[in-house]
């Protein structure tokens, strides 16, 4: 019974398979040898220019004839459709990558490999692309191991469905470039990324930059929540301007600090979008296709019509720079400024600094509780100065010890705003944009007029006496010191490397010099006229090895202190018999 009811049951599937199968259409056609496949529907065409891009077909034909691994040398166009997405964007790198072909459904299409948005800026969703969008991508191409695709963050979505936003085949403001990076003539943002346009970008560490220039515009957008970097670690702030305060021509403004070159602090400090800025500092092309500024080493000189300095672009006093840096004629805190401005800082342990110099100015304001390092461990005070005692153009006094190089004593050494000193000791450019003493190696010479001298910045006891460690000659004191006399005038000397001696010489003799025994120093360091410098002639041994231009190349232009014998010698008042010498923080030979 079983096995009868097992037959009719399958006879009966049977039967229903059979009548399903006549339902089902017939298979589609192959296509046999003739037909068109679809590597073989549509030509190459274009001509990779902005009014006439290439299509992916003619962008497939101009990659394949790069070397593997090469990048072509000019931005192309390319006109498609999106056939796939494979990364809607990185939310770090705000990139993206697809495809495109020609029709959105060939499987002939070239990849668009982690490239930028309309107008050159970053994604900042994932819902801004989607498949079957008619774009034109503007950028560099390459052949990456046979993979024909953009390179990455050289390409940029030039159009979506239409819609443009310029960008300018590598990055920038659209527009007109306007302005010529002055305070009376700044740039607009257009014409902030056309100063830009040809700088070059090799990695995070090597690139060029502008030197410190102004950008006029309005806030179109904020990055970091609006306010100031993300935690409010470092106090910048990361925002786009353009001309009208939208979103086109926009320029990007990045790691910004606020008005007078100080930190933003949350609450206090906020900007918004509509803001009209004025920015100082430098600018660069980030990845050679994203003109913007330089992390930490620009500005808000301006934020609606309100100043408060902050000076060029990388930290320091604004005003006219004043002074010399000796005891009888100190720096005002713009002279202290422009006195380090071109000094490096590599790291906390490795950086330049001048030699033992004097600036003079008003207490502004107190850190550190006003009185000393919090915790009274270290016994020195961190405060601002500036020359008529507001808060405009200060110079920062970094862990400074008291009267005669000592340690503050709570209570009893105090200091307060509006006290009028006199500092002495090293100065520095702290992280390349923010001029301040060197910590630990400064003192307060004078406070409203007190004197305890201690000397040195860190030791020592000079009288301070014209000539003294304490007090050295200027170039131009020093010749006067020794025109007058027969004999030499032991004495130290404070002055700049000049260039000039490698032009002109830098004569002892009648029959010219070696510059590698001899310098030339000048009171100041762009001087350019020979009659206004002093020769320096270099002992054999350990002087003449860490000052000679030769071997040390990087000491042109640097502030130097010489401890010697002035005198005449074949007609010229010079520096011979130098046994010690401070450079660039180093200290030579042996101290008198």
């Amino acid at each position: 019974m079983k096995k009868l009811f097992y037959s009719f049951f399958v006879m009966a599937m049977t039967a229903m398979f059979m009548a399903s199968c006549e339902d089902v259409p017939a298979p589609f056609d192959l296509p046999t040898p003739d037909d068109p496949t679809p590597e073989q529907t549509v030509d190459p065409a274009g001509s990779g220019t902005q009014a006439d891009p290439y299509n992916v077909a003619a962008a497939i034909e101009f990659a394949e004839k790069l070397q593997v691994g090469e990048e072509s040398q000019q931005d192309i166009y390319i006109k498609g459709k999106v056939a796939s997405i494979r990364e809607n964007y990185t939310a770090q790198y705000g990139n993206a990558t697809f495809n495109i072909s020609d029709d959105g459904t060939s499987k002939v299409t070239f990849t668009v490999y982690r490239a930028l948005y309309l107008g050159n800026k970053k994604y900042t969703s994932g819902d801004l692309l989607k498949e079957g969008d008619e774009v034109i991508v503007c950028g560099k191409v390459t052949n990456y191991n046979g993979t024909l695709e953009t390179q990455q963050n050289k390409a940029f979505l030039y159009s979506l469905n239409g819609k443009s936003e310029g960008g300018g085949g590598g990055g920038g403001s659209t527009g007109t470039p306007k302005g010529s990076g002055t305070l009376d003539d700044p740039y607009n943002p257009a014409g902030a990324a056309n100063a830009v346009k040809n700088l070059t970008w090799t990695s995070n560490d090597v690139y060029d930059t502008t030197g410190d220039v102004y950008v006029k515009g309005k806030i179109s957008r904020i990055a970091d929540k609006g306010t100031f970097t993300e935690g409010g670690t470092y106090g910048n702030a990361s925002f786009y301007i353009s001309e009208d305060g939208t979103e086109n021509g926009e320029f990007y403004c990045f790691r910004v600090l606020y008005l007078g070159n100080k930190k933003f602090e949350a609450g206090k400090t906020d900007i918004k979008v509509g803001d009209e800025v004025i920015i100082c500092g430098q600018l660069m092309n980030y990845r050679g296709n994203t003109p913007e500024t330089v992390a930490g080493k620009a500005y808000l000189y301006s934020l609606n019509g309100n100043t408060e300095g902050g000076g060029g672009g990388g930290g320091g006093s604004t005003g006219d720079p004043k002074g010399s840096g000796t005891l009888n004629d100190p720096y005002n805190p713009a002279g202290a400024a422009n006195a380090v401005k071109n000094l490096t800082w590599t790291s906390n342990d490795n950086y330049e600094t001048t030699g033992d110099v004097y600036v003079k100015g008003k207490i502004s304001r107190i850190a550190d509780k006003g009185t000393f390092t919090e915790g009274g461990t270290y016994g020195n005070a961190s405060f601002y100065i500036s020359e008529d005692g507001t808060q405009n153009g200060e110079f920062y006094c970094f862990r400074v010890l008291y009267l005669g190089n000592k340690k503050y004593e709570a209570g009893q050494t105090d200091i307060k705003v509006g006290d009028e000193v006199i500092i002495y000791g090293q100065l520095m450019n702290y992280r390349n944009n923010t001029p301040e003493t060197v910590a630990g190696k400064a003192h307060l010479y004078s406070l409203n007029g007190k004197t305890e001298d201690g000397g040195g910045g860190g030791g020592g006891g000079d009288t301070g006496d014209a000539g003294s460690y304490s007090n050295p000659y200027t170039v131009s004191s020093a010749v006067a010191a020794g025109s007058g006399t027969s004999v030499y005038v032991k004495a130290y000397i404070v002055g700049y490397v000049s260039g000039q001696v490698l032009a002109e010489g830098a004569h002892f003799t009648a029959d010219g010099c070696d510059v590698k025994t001899n310098l030339l120093i000048a009171d100041s360091p762009s001087e350019t006229n020979v009659n206004n410098c002093m020769p320096v002639q270099l002992p054999s041994g350990a002087v003449r090895t860490g000052l000679n231009l030769q071997d040390n190349p990087g000491n042109l232009g640097k502030q130097v202190l010489l401890n010697g014998n002035i005198e005449k010698y074949f007609g010229a008042t010079g520096v011979k018999t130098v046994k010690y010498a401070e450079i660039n923080g180093t200290s030579i030979g042996t101290k008198p």
